[in-house]
């Protein structure tokens, strides 16, 4: 399952998933949010919601609904349930480990190349 981030810093957990640090200045950008208003949600304690969560994702180059599963805003038996009704493959809960995970993503490789004759479906709402 993944961690629960919801009590940790935005931009530890947004920096973490994007593989790099990240300022304040980027993620506001990213978040696609005035400053005053960044600063304002900020200092209410309204910054972290879906919506800010998944445009930060989308512009930082982050799966969304991994971020989405970190700060709980989604729940991980949401995720997985869906991905089994949408017919693909399990969610993995646990992300590889940076050490030994070369057999793992050999594994991912070798499944059927069915996966890659799924169309996105045009009339689906966006996540």
């Amino acid at each position: 399952m993944y961690p629960d981030d919801s009590g940790k810093d935005l931009a530890t957990v947004l920096s973490y998933m994007a593989g790099r640090r990240l300022s304040t200045e980027t993620i506001r950008k990213a978040m696609e949010l005035p400053r005053s208003t960044y600063y304002s949600q900020l200092e209410r304690g309204t910054l972290i919601t879906a919506d800010n969560l998944r445009k930060a994702a989308a512009n930082l180059g982050i799966n969304r609904a991994e971020l989405l599963t970190r700060y709980r805003l989604i729940d991980p038996e949401e995720v997985r349930s869906l991905a089994e009704e949408i017919g693909g493959p399990p969610p993995l809960l646990f992300p590889p480990s940076r050490t030994g995970g070369a057999g793992l993503a050999r594994k991912i490789m070798e499944k059927p190349a069915r996966i890659s004759r799924l169309q996105p479906r045009n009339d689906a709402p966006p996540l």
